[in-house]
């Protein structure tokens, strides 16, 4: 047996072993509500939020796509640290105050409280539709991380599809048998592992080079442009920039994965440490770790052996460590793709079962067909993004952020001026969020760049003008009128 063969079976065992902790977990939390399975009973406590929020944002980006970004970018990419404060503070603010209305009035997601905020059900669907397709395109490239790591790792010795459809299989047997009370704590002993595995990683990255002083230093002689903005390929240019620092937190934090923590918490401690996290964890995998092993990947690799950028850690575990480290390395890897994928699975399923199917008719099923229900989109949703990972793209982070963070980010001002502006009005909101979605896909398919500045920004901005503009000039209808826009 290869070396590649036994580096795969390291990897299935530990797929199983997590999945024996989870029917294990699953037994003591049986599932027998909607609220229950999508969840865990609002009852995530502070020790396990701040580490199941850890591995809701820090997916096989933090393996693959990150050092790709910095391999193909340079230093540049480090802004993408620097946004997260507002994450966290978005969580401590926002997610806090959405938590407390969300156990008063009941709230499963974002597009309950559109609905009740506006009393609108355009807002609802058009937030919800949203949500899951934008999370489709980021649970897609999930598995096309978790495949591509198994691939190379292995020697090839499982195929592209094949690996695909192992991380399709585990993803499914992790959400049904466990629901949200299983899956929170997967996700705590995965959130360890992968910042274990991640610091191990960058180790193996430095080792060669003679350390990180030497690692810059090298970089520095060789390719200087990495080690400055706007980068080799000059992305990173003021503008896009100020996307990293205003548009792109908002898309974070509206990620449904990551932001029905919120509505998970027990209480306001657990949020407030699940906040700290964010940043913590971020600085540890994004400042320091993805940028060694991306930029050392110039100085030990050829740029044939890399093929796609981010191919870069793999290839570097494969041929700078023992084979038995890499194939744990990369089981790491896999386990920071699968926890998310995890959370994506329930908030997508979530999502169309109860805000879009179920839109006029909660009431009138038992749980235990609503629970059929959920189980049979988890199903659904993940059977589809296999698909699409079948022709991934070769650069999973810029999809990412120029195509779902920036369109979740849509979903913004109609929640805060929602929130915070009690003159905001359902017409506003909906002119606002349609405008900024049209726009920014349409600026996309056209590859344009109005006077310089990407389509996002066009749709963002326009969209908060909008909701203000249309409110001033607004009245909602009096109260119990009729309420579709």
């Amino acid at each position: 047996m290869s070396t590649g063969q036994i580096s795969l079976g390291i990897i299935i065992g530990y797929l199983f072993l997590m999945l024996a902790i989870t029917v294990m977990n699953g037994r003591k939390k049986k599932q027998k509500s909607a609220e229950g399975f999508f969840l865990a009973n609002r009852g995530v406590s502070s020790v396990l939020l701040p580490l199941t929020m850890i591995a809701a944002m820090q997916s096989t980006f933090a393996f693959l796509g990150a050092p790709g970004m910095y391999y193909t970018h340079g230093i540049s990419y480090i802004a993408i640290v620097l946004s997260q404060v507002w994450v966290a503070l978005m969580v401590v603010y926002f997610g806090n105050k959405i938590r407390k209305l969300a156990s008063e009035k009941g709230y499963m997601s974002l597009g309950d409280y559109l609905q009740d905020r506006y009393d609108s059900k355009y807002l609802k669907v058009l937030s919800s539709c949203i949500s899951v397709l934008m999370t489709m395109v980021f649970l897609a490239m999930q598995y096309v991380g978790n495949a591509r790591a198994m691939s190379i790792v292995s020697g090839e010795a499982i195929s592209y599809p094949a690996a695909i459809l192992v991380s399709v299989a585990f993803s499914l047997f992790y959400v049904l048998i466990g629901g949200a009370g299983g899956v929170v704590l997967l996700d705590a002993i995965q959130a360890v592992i992968l910042m274990i595995g991640i610091v191990i990683a960058a180790w193996i990255a430095l080792v060669p080079v003679g350390g990180i002083q030497a690692l810059f230093t090298q970089v520095l002689d060789k390719m200087p442009e990495l080690l400055s903005r706007p980068g080799p390929q000059g992305l990173y240019t003021g503008k896009y920039w100020i996307m990293q620092f205003i548009v792109l937190p908002f898309g974070i934090w509206f990620c449904p994965h990551v932001w029905m923590k919120s509505l998970m918490a027990k209480d306001e401690d657990a949020l407030a440490k699940s906040a700290v996290s964010i940043p913590v964890s971020q600085i540890l995998i994004y400042g320091f770790a993805t940028l060694f092993i991306g930029l050392a990947g110039h100085l030990l690799l050829q740029p044939e052996q890399v093929g796609a950028a981010d191919n870069v850690l793999p290839i570097l575990m494969t041929t700078r460590s023992k084979w038995f480290i890499a194939a744990l390395v990369m089981a790491a890897a896999i386990a920071a793709g699968i926890s998310t994928i995890n959370a994506m699975l329930l908030v997508s399923s979530q999502i169309v079962s109860q805000d879009l199917i179920l839109l006029n008719g909660k009431g009138k099923i038992t749980e235990k067909q609503n629970m059929i229900l959920s189980r049979g989109i988890v199903f659904a949703i993940a059977a589809v993004c296999g698909v699409m990972a079948l022709k991934p793209p070769a650069t999973l982070v810029q999809i990412v952020q120029d195509v779902a963070y920036t369109g979740l980010a849509q979903l913004a001002p109609a929640f805060l001026f929602g929130m915070y502006w009690k003159k905001c009005t359902r017409l506003g909101a909906a002119c606002g969020m349609t405008a900024g979605i049209v726009i920014l896909f349409a600026t996309r398919i056209m590859n344009v760049a109005p006077l310089g500045w990407p389509g996002f920004m066009w749709g963002f901005f326009t969209n908060i003008l909008l909701v203000v503009v249309v409110s001033l000039v607004t009245k909602e209808k009096e109260e119990g009128a009729s309420a579709t826009v």
